[in-house]
C-alpha cells in the first residue's frame, strides 16, 4: 500500500494542469489597465478575475483528484 500511495503521489505532482487562456489574457489586460493608470477599470477586472481564478483552482483541483483516481486505479490493477 505504500508503495502505491508513493508512486501516486509521484504521478499526481507530475502532472501539468495548464491554466485557462481567459484566465491569462484577463490577468495580462488587468495589468495593462492597471500600469496605464485607469484604477477603475483595473478594479473591474480584479473583480472579475477574483472570480474566474476561484472557478479554475476548483476546476485545477478537479482535474488533479480524477488524475489521482485513475491513476490509483491503474496501479491497482498491476
Amino acid at each position: 500500500m505504500d508503495l502505491l500511495n508513493e508512486k501516486l503521489g509521484r504521478a499526481v505532482e507530475a502532472a501539468k494542469i495548464k491554466p485557462a487562456q481567459k484566465l491569462r489574457e484577463m490577468q495580462h489586460n488587468e495589468q495593462l489597465v492597471r500600469v496605464n493608470e485607469r484604477m477603475e477599470e483595473a478594479i473591474n477586472y480584479r473583480n472579475e478575475l477574483g472570480k474566474l481564478e476561484i472557478s479554475e483552482a476548483d476546476r485545477v483541483d478537479k482535474l488533479r483528484h480524477e488524475a489521482a483516481e485513475k491513476q490509483r486505479k491503474s496501479l491497482q490493477l498491476e
